[in-house]
């Protein structure tokens, strides 16, 4: 119950200070967390290996559909900014670069936005 009431309070706080920097906090913890479900889901999936080539095919023809494909590039663009962010924070921690990372923040959403529109077309097209 702790870590509901925790979560909650966080919700509260974004609402409450609407800045870049905690939207891109949470946008960045909600993204790690959908990237580890994908994970175990890819790792089950493949599993079915160990069940025969029957099963396998079945498996993975869940995703060869139109919904799959979208999954995929809501995956796609999951892990691009989980990434983006990561890369940003990383960098702004280690050089001190604390004055300049709204700039790198707007960066980071520009090539988020180049990987989507690639995305777009190769995923989805």
């Amino acid at each position: 119950m702790q870590k509901f009431q925790k979560l909650k309070e966080g919700f509260k706080d974004l609402v409450k200070n609407r800045n870049p920097g905690m939207l891109t906090f949470w946008i960045h913890r909600v993204t790690g967390v959908a990237v580890t479900i994908f994970l175990f889901l890819h790792i089950f999936t493949l599993s079915s290996v160990f069940r025969g080539k029957d099963a396998y095919d079945y498996a993975i023809s869940k995703f060869d559909t139109k919904s799959g494909y979208i999954f995929q590039y809501v995956l796609l663009l999951a892990v691009a900014i989980h990434l983006l962010n990561g890369i940003r924070i990383t960098v702004v921690d280690f050089w001190g670069l604390t004055r300049i990372q709204k700039k790198l923040l707007w960066l980071s959403l520009l090539v988020f936005l180049l990987i989507a529109a690639v995305g777009i077309k190769t995923v989805l097209l």
